[in-house]
């Protein structure tokens, strides 16, 4: 079963909607981002009903990953975050005025480096909320999932190249938004984080020195350049406010 889309039409008159064939219209890299935020507003009463039924992690997952947001648009941005955390609510099974405390308390058991499973924290509802935290979450709860997710993985190097690079629901996509400011204490927080787990992975024989080494030098490399686009992004807004 696919999609074929050619035109906008096609997309923005889909009928008999269900969230297979969403996640195929929000997950085609054949389909522009522009299309796909047509789709969403043609349909948007019909997607709302969706996932007011259903909605699995990984439906979850697929819709923030392809929910564009907007460079310098910080009003249409509160509205898809506000969105963002009703989709949230109905993947935990709770009402959107409870999702802040489940973060909170998450983001404890995780800057604790808690067994999750024991605390009752499934899988599936540690993801759905690194999801979000990914996408909306504060500075401080940001460094905490990727402690988390680097003393865990299984291939630190792999990971740092994936959350490093835009377009990927990581590190770089969370600052490519100007109200997420790559401050200068935020990036030694995360270079300090990265470092550490790094030290780990080569005190366990995961990998080696020149592994360790030369991963440290290119992620701080990478988290200065981060902070130079947003630096280049702000004086572009500056320059079109100013004109």
């Amino acid at each position: 079963m696919s999609i074929r889309v050619e035109k906008i039409d096609s997309i923005t008159n889909v009928g008999n909607l269900d969230l297979y064939k969403v996640r195929q219209v929000l997950s085609s890299s054949k389909i522009p981002t522009e299309q796909k935020i047509k789709f969403i507003k043609k349909n948007h009463s019909e997607i709302s009903h969706l996932v007011d039924q259903k909605i699995s992690s990984t439906d979850f997952k697929t819709i923030m990953d392809n929910r564009p947001l907007k460079l310098f648009r910080p009003l249409k941005n509160s509205y898809t975050k506000a969105g963002d955390k009703r989709l949230l609510a109905i993947a935990l099974g709770i009402k959107p005025m409870e999702v802040d405390g489940y973060i909170k308390n998450i983001n404890l058991q995780v800057r604790s480096m808690q067994d999750l499973n024991a605390m009752g924290i499934s899988p599936d509802k540690y993801e759905e909320v690194k999801t979000y935290v990914f996408r909306h979450g504060t500075k401080e709860q940001l460094i905490n999932f990727l402690d988390y997710e680097l003393s865990h993985a299984k291939n630190i190097i792999k990971m740092l190249y994936h959350t490093l690079e835009y377009n990927s629901g990581g590190i770089a996509d969370y600052f490519i938004r100007p109200i997420h400011r790559l401050d200068n204490g935020t990036m030694l927080g995360i270079y300090n984080t990265i470092d550490k787990n790094l030290k780990a992975s080569r005190a366990s024989g995961k990998i080696n020195d020149v592994q360790a080494q030369e991963t440290a030098e290119w992620a701080l490399a990478r988290i200065y350049k981060i902070q130079n686009n947003q630096r280049l992004q702000n004086a572009i807004k500056l320059k079109k406010t100013l004109e």
